[in-house]
């Protein structure tokens, strides 16, 4: 089938050069604030330099229009890569004695490099969403994991759910969600070209028939899309569908959180440490007086430890500001309210602002904790959640966290269902961990604190 992405790339990267050009230009002219002649400007190192800019975008995958790249999470990513590819230049030309750059014109061709480079692809990003149609997509197996991936799509203007397919004699030309089964396996391709299906998603949990996978396979090499449901849905939502995932998806996924990368094994660690660090010193004051107030208002300790299920299972005391009564949980554990009676006055207040999680910069100081991670659960609740949610040992892999990406998407909760929903958030994360994703999660938990929402 064909597609216009090859004509978006070109005026995309012509885009790009424009815009590295400008910033070699503009930068001796801010630097010395007169106009040069082009010819005095551009040379061999510029056009060295322009190479390395334009083979690092492709490298990291700035020029795929399959991959999603909007928000926060590309907003981060872009500028690491042009400060990476401004220090390999500057390197260049200090090392081969290119040309007699000083550090104040390499500084600022980089700087105005990533501004306009930044600003011209998200509004070239945004010309295209104001005329992009609808992509066609096909469901193959009309059962609840076709129903539930079509309840995801719902509303979402990337994509138009055209209809299913399914064996089941049953099922054919009647609606799902008001969507038709439009037929058999054995009419895939017929659909696709009636309709012009663009991706084939296939929702189904059990064995697949290889008669199926045949026309999977010829859809495939006309040029559609074909994904499984796990990694569509994960793609569309940033959550796993736990209950519609099956051993072998898990098996031959990609899990980066428990790689042993350099970010996985130091860099995370090194950044948990300093963060933290730099976190007690500078909350201290904040720490003293809460303390201080919570002294004045009830009997008891200051502090509240609590045993959590950490890393690989093990258990460790969780370290918080106590916000309850002493009396809280003389009948047994409970799940925390968000608006729990059994909080103190200054309890509400120090929960309200997070302040009562200060104290756990002592726990990612000890390594039993990191910043970002899946929230620790209490061992009476795992126990039971183990039993009843599939998959729930698997946010045992990496360390537990101060906050996470399950938080920062789902607002408060405190029952299983709750808890079903933060697992498919916290395996997302664990299986797409990375110093991007990272910096994403502490930047919306910023975003969460200022607006008092979010789950505890």
């Amino acid at each position: 089938m064909k597609t216009s992405f090859p004509k978006k790339q070109t005026i995309l990267l012509g885009g790009d050069i424009i815009m590295i050009i400008a910033s070699f230009y503009f930068a001796p002219v801010i630097r010395f604030g007169v106009w040069l002649e082009p010819v005095v400007v551009f040379g061999f190192s510029d056009a060295l330099a322009m190479v390395v800019y334009l083979a690092a975008l492709y490298v990291f995958n700035f020029y795929n229009f399959e991959e999603h790249v909007y928000g926060m999470s590309y907003a981060l990513r872009f500028p690491f890569v042009i400060l990476g590819v401004n220090l390999l230049n500057s390197s260049l030309f200090y090392i081969f004695h290119l040309r007699p750059y000083n550090s104040g014109i390499i500084a600022i061709s980089g700087t105005v490099a990533m501004v306009l480079l930044l600003g011209w692809r998200l509004a070239f990003m945004r010309l295209l969403d104001s005329k992009r149609h609808p992509l066609k997509i096909l469901i193959v197996g009309a059962g609840i994991t076709g129903k539930v991936l079509h309840g995801l799509l719902i509303g979402n203007r990337e994509y138009e759910v055209v209809g299913f397919i399914d064996d089941d004699e049953k099922r054919q030309g009647s609606l799902m969600n008001n969507v038709p089964v439009l037929g058999d396996s054995g009419r895939l391709m017929d659909i696709v070209k009636e309709k012009g299906i663009n991706k084939i998603i296939v929702a189904i949990t059990k064995t697949i028939r290889p008669a199926i996978f045949q026309k999977l396979v010829e859809a495939k090499f006309s040029g559609v899309t074909v994904y499984e449901m796990p990694t569509f849905y994960e793609k569309v939502s940033g959550k796993i569908p736990v209950l519609h995932t099956n051993e072998m998806w898990l098996g031959y996924a990609d899990i980066v959180g428990v790689k042993r990368n350099i970010y996985n094994v130091r860099l995370k660690k090194v950044f948990d440490k300093a963060f933290s660090l730099i976190g007690v010193l500078l909350s201290f004051p904040i720490m003293i007086a809460t303390a201080a107030l919570i002294k004045l208002e009830s009997p008891g300790p200051v502090l509240y430890l609590q045993k959590r299920v950490g890393w690989d299972e093990k258990e460790f005391d969780v370290i918080k500001f106590r916000s309850m009564r002493l009396d809280a949980e003389f009948n047994g554990a409970v799940w925390a309210q968000e608006n729990d009676r059994r909080a103190t006055r200054v309890g509400r207040i120090i929960r309200l602002l997070r302040i009562d999680e200060l104290p756990q910069l002592w726990n990612v100081l000890a390594g039993e904790m990191s910043f970002v991670g899946p929230r620790p659960e209490r061992p009476e609740f795992v126990n039971i959640l183990k039993l009843e949610i599939p998959y729930y040992s698997l946010r045992h892999a990496v360390r537990p966290g101060i906050t996470g990406w399950a938080q920062v998407n789902y607002p408060y909760g405190s029952s299983k269902k709750d808890a079903l929903e933060k697992l498919q958030y916290d395996l997302y994360y664990i299986k797409n961990m990375s110093m991007f994703l990272d910096f994403h999660i502490l930047l919306k938990t910023v975003r969460v604190m200022l607006f008092r929402k979010g789950a505890r």
